[in-house]
């Protein structure tokens, strides 16, 4: 054992010395203090947006509910279109644009002067209950006020970037409901591999718990738009559900590929138009709220009809439910194109949870724990370059044991490896389709 112990000695000995690591040192504390300073701020500012979001939503939107296509509000036409033409004026006015939060915490900093008008124009969308996900705005959010409070204060480029991340931690961790998914994906981000970005970790690790115990000790379960809400039956983990968890990944990545697929088709198609934000955004908003009509699933981030679908995925009938799927990714994509802004997670899940109901009605034999936890992972980590948070996410969603945990962590790797590693080029899709700032 005097191996392990001399691997410790010269851990911590490196630890203490490293000035990005030293926990004797004064700078490190400083900068973990302000990290968990902008931690707070950030998880307060994503608290607010959604309380914000719900309410508005409560306001705007039709019960959720109802599955039945032609059975949408025909109201919701206006209602979007509004929200189209409202968007389409504030990124004609101002440099509102669909920002990348992973990117930020790899670089550690986002210009924060179009977060404000961006943060905005997804509120609305949101609110006029586009498909899309709060993902985006929350990290918007806390990507921006770090970055500018870390400028106005003139802080170092290291502690900047801990700020960025730490900040990204705390308000992804209420959102997402889990710390542990959080510090997954500040690992799953660019770094060095170097034990000092333990630092790193230790400070957004920190943040994420009070970001977790601010949504939950102001908001409670009502501010979880995703712990639990699906409950499928726990099953006993056999040998073949691992390979399962395979395959399922790779039958995920034909339907993720359809959102980079239908975003270059409506690049083309919008090209005449892409300069002219408000024209495109009342078009999108009138032409997804005819959608909404025809499928009122394609309304909302998708949560709300989640537990739904898959509970009466028998009477819908497997046709239908390939239709519902993939018109939520048509719907995610047309709003993306058109211009609006949020993130595609939110959607992204409900589709794989229609697909998981699929995939158990074809197959009884396969649980549907299992059917539903693989698909609901793979879809969205086919597309989103954080495959091991979003297999902790989907866990979270479907609240599974730890023993059945395994097959959709694979599921999720494995899409995430095949199409990154042999489908697309430079990793995860580009959602930005802004051109006319």
């Amino acid at each position: 054992m005097d191996f392990i112990e001399d691997y410790f000695d010269q851990f911590w000995g490196f630890v203490l010395v490293n000035d990005d690591f030293n926990l004797r040192s004064k700078e490190y504390w400083k900068r973990l203090g302000w990290g968990l300073i902008v931690g707070l701020i950030s998880a307060m500012g994503a608290f607010v947006f959604l309380g914000l979001m719900n309410y508005g939503q409560s306001l705007v939107l039709p019960d959720l509910g109802n599955w039945k296509p032609f059975t949408g509000p025909w109201w919701i036409i206006i209602v979007m279109g509004i929200v189209g033409f409202i968007v389409g004026m504030i990124r004609k006015y101002t440099s509102a644009t669909q920002l990348d939060v992973f990117n930020s915490v790899d670089k550690g900093y986002m210009d924060p002067k179009p977060v404000p008008s961006s943060v905005l124009a997804s509120l609305i969308t949101l609110i006029g209950g586009l498909s899309m996900g709060p993902e985006v705005p929350s990290g918007m959010i806390a990507a921006g006020f770090s970055s500018w409070f870390s400028k106005r204060l003139k802080m170092d480029d290291k502690t900047t970037k801990s700020n960025v991340i730490s900040g990204i931690a705390s308000a992804y961790s209420g959102l997402f409901s889990s710390p542990f998914a959080v510090i997954l994906m500040v690992l799953e981000s660019s770094h060095v591999q170097s034990v000092v970005y333990y630092g790193t970790i230790l400070i957004a690790g920190l943040s994420a718990a009070i970001g977790f115990a601010l949504f939950y000790g102001l908001g409670g379960m009502a501010y979880s738009p995703l712990l639990g809400i699906l409950a499928p039956p726990a099953y006993h983990l056999e040998l073949w559900q691992l390979g399962m968890g395979v395959v399922l990944g790779f039958v995920a990545v034909p339907f993720a590929m359809l959102l980079p697929i239908l975003n270059r088709l409506f690049t083309r198609i919008l090209t005449p138009i892409n300069n002219k934000p408000v024209i495109r955004g009342t078009l999108g908003g009138i032409l997804l709220g005819i959608l909404g009509v025809v499928l009122p699933t394609t309304i909302g981030l998708g949560t709300a009809q989640m537990p739904i679908i898959t509970q009466q995925a028998v009477e819908i009938g497997i046709v239908l439910l390939l239709v519902i799927a993939l018109a939520k990714i048509l719907a995610l994509s047309g709003a993306l194109s058109f211009g609006f802004i949020g993130g595609p997670i939110f959607p992204l899940l409900f589709v794989g949870s229609t697909l998981g109901s699929i995939i158990h009605i074809l197959f009884p034999q396969i649980p549907l724990g299992l059917a539903l936890g693989c698909m609901l992972v793979a879809v969205p980590a086919a597309v989103v370059p954080i495959p091991l948070a979003i297999g902790v996410i989907g866990v979270i969603v479907i609240g599974l044991p730890l023993t059945n945990v395994l097959p959709v962590l694979l599921a999720s790797l494995v899409a995430y490896a095949t199409t990154n590693g042999l489908i697309l080029k430079g990793g995860s899709i580009n959602t930005d389709k802004d051109s006319d700032n």
